[in-house]
Protein backbone atom coordinates (compact mmCIF):
# COMPACT_ATOMS: atom_id res chain seq x y z
CA UNK A 1 0.00 0.00 0.00
CA UNK A 2 1.30 3.42 -1.28
CA UNK A 3 0.99 6.57 0.83
CA UNK A 4 -2.01 7.77 -1.17
CA UNK A 5 -3.63 5.03 -0.41
CA UNK A 6 -2.73 4.86 3.10
CA UNK A 7 -4.41 8.67 2.92
CA UNK A 8 -7.00 7.39 0.94
CA UNK A 9 -7.76 4.62 3.84
CA UNK A 10 -7.99 7.28 6.36
CA UNK A 11 -10.06 9.67 4.63
CA UNK A 12 -12.47 6.68 4.10
CA UNK A 13 -13.22 6.26 7.43
CA UNK A 14 -13.70 9.71 8.29
CA UNK A 15 -15.83 10.36 5.67
CA UNK A 16 -17.53 6.81 4.57
CA UNK A 17 -19.38 8.02 1.53
CA UNK A 18 -17.17 10.34 0.26
CA UNK A 19 -15.64 10.07 -3.75
CA UNK A 20 -11.91 10.00 -3.66
CA UNK A 21 -9.73 11.03 -6.35
CA UNK A 22 -5.39 10.73 -7.15
CA UNK A 23 -5.70 11.66 -10.56
CA UNK A 24 -7.14 14.13 -12.44
CA UNK A 25 -10.60 13.67 -14.33
CA UNK A 26 -11.46 14.82 -17.69
CA UNK A 27 -14.91 15.24 -17.08
CA UNK A 28 -14.10 16.89 -14.03
CA UNK A 29 -14.67 15.91 -9.96
CA UNK A 30 -17.81 14.66 -8.86
CA UNK A 31 -19.34 16.81 -5.77
CA UNK A 32 -18.73 16.99 -3.16
CA UNK A 33 -15.09 14.40 -3.30
CA UNK A 34 -11.77 14.33 -2.11
CA UNK A 35 -8.87 15.25 -4.51
CA UNK A 36 -5.30 14.05 -3.05
CA UNK A 37 -2.30 15.26 -4.65
CA UNK A 38 1.60 14.93 -3.61
CA UNK A 39 3.35 18.10 -3.42
CA UNK A 40 7.34 17.35 -3.31
CA UNK A 41 9.63 15.21 -0.88
CA UNK A 42 12.25 16.40 1.33
CA UNK A 43 15.29 13.63 2.32
CA UNK A 44 17.62 13.83 4.95
CA UNK A 45 20.27 11.28 5.11
CA UNK A 46 21.61 9.89 8.94
CA UNK A 47 23.81 7.45 9.85
CA UNK A 48 23.43 3.40 8.90
CA UNK A 49 21.33 3.95 6.06
CA UNK A 50 18.66 5.75 7.72
CA UNK A 51 16.49 8.67 6.18
CA UNK A 52 13.97 11.49 7.46
CA UNK A 53 11.68 11.95 4.49
CA UNK A 54 9.17 14.41 4.66
CA UNK A 55 6.54 14.04 1.96
CA UNK A 56 4.00 17.11 1.72
CA UNK A 57 0.67 16.44 -0.16
CA UNK A 58 -2.60 19.04 -1.30
CA UNK A 59 -5.69 17.50 -0.25
CA UNK A 60 -8.66 19.26 -2.02
CA UNK A 61 -12.21 18.81 -0.88
CA UNK A 62 -14.40 20.36 -3.54
CA UNK A 63 -17.68 21.55 -1.67
CA UNK A 64 -21.42 20.42 -1.76
CA UNK A 65 -22.63 23.43 -4.29
CA UNK A 66 -26.10 23.99 -2.32
CA UNK A 67 -24.48 24.94 1.10
CA UNK A 68 -20.60 25.16 0.21
CA UNK A 69 -19.54 27.78 3.47
CA UNK A 70 -21.13 25.46 5.72
CA UNK A 71 -20.19 22.54 3.83
CA UNK A 72 -16.37 23.11 3.71
CA UNK A 73 -16.38 24.79 7.70
CA UNK A 74 -17.91 20.85 8.54
CA UNK A 75 -15.13 19.09 6.67
CA UNK A 76 -12.57 21.56 7.59
CA UNK A 77 -13.52 20.86 11.49
CA UNK A 78 -13.75 16.60 10.67
CA UNK A 79 -9.93 17.00 9.39
CA UNK A 80 -8.35 18.95 12.07
CA UNK A 81 -10.08 16.88 14.18
CA UNK A 82 -9.54 13.66 12.52
CA UNK A 83 -6.80 13.58 9.98
CA UNK A 84 -3.49 13.22 12.32
CA UNK A 85 -2.37 9.81 12.16
CA UNK A 86 -1.70 6.92 8.97
CA UNK A 87 -2.58 4.15 10.94
CA UNK A 88 0.51 3.25 12.82
CA UNK A 89 2.90 4.62 9.78
CA UNK A 90 3.12 8.06 9.91
CA UNK A 91 2.30 11.00 11.73
CA UNK A 92 0.36 14.12 9.71
CA UNK A 93 1.98 17.19 10.67
CA UNK A 94 1.96 20.96 9.37
CA UNK A 95 -1.85 20.77 8.44
CA UNK A 96 -2.75 24.16 6.97
CA UNK A 97 -6.62 24.88 5.75
CA UNK A 98 -6.74 27.69 3.05
CA UNK A 99 -11.31 28.02 1.85
CA UNK A 100 -11.75 29.10 -1.42
CA UNK A 101 -15.12 30.27 -1.62
CA UNK A 102 -14.97 31.30 -5.34
CA UNK A 103 -14.14 28.04 -6.17
CA UNK A 104 -15.72 26.29 -3.36
CA UNK A 105 -12.65 24.42 -2.10
CA UNK A 106 -11.05 23.84 0.63
CA UNK A 107 -7.21 22.82 0.49
CA UNK A 108 -5.67 21.20 3.35
CA UNK A 109 -1.97 21.16 2.43
CA UNK A 110 0.26 18.66 5.23
CA UNK A 111 3.23 16.75 5.95
CA UNK A 112 4.17 13.05 6.52
CA UNK A 113 7.35 12.48 8.44
CA UNK A 114 9.13 9.03 7.47
CA UNK A 115 12.14 7.77 9.21
CA UNK A 116 13.62 5.26 6.39
CA UNK A 117 15.55 1.78 7.07
CA UNK A 118 16.97 -0.10 4.42
CA UNK A 119 15.84 -4.01 4.44
CA UNK A 120 19.08 -6.35 4.91
CA UNK A 121 18.70 -9.15 2.46
CA UNK A 122 20.71 -11.43 4.24
CA UNK A 123 19.78 -14.55 6.51
CA UNK A 124 17.29 -14.22 9.03
CA UNK A 125 18.00 -16.08 12.73
CA UNK A 126 16.19 -18.70 12.90
CA UNK A 127 16.47 -20.54 15.84
CA UNK A 128 18.58 -20.03 19.44
CA UNK A 129 19.45 -22.36 21.70
CA UNK A 130 19.77 -21.45 25.02
CA UNK A 131 21.19 -23.43 28.26
CA UNK A 132 21.48 -22.01 31.25
CA UNK A 133 20.00 -21.22 34.47
CA UNK A 134 19.48 -18.25 37.52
Amino acid sequence: MNLIDLIAKRLSEIFPDMTIYSERQKSGFEVPSFYISKIMTITKSRFFDIQDRTVSYSLTYFANPDRPNADMDEVEQKLLNNFTRLDDYATVRNRETTINQDDETLVMSFDLLLNMYKIENGGKLERIEYSGGI
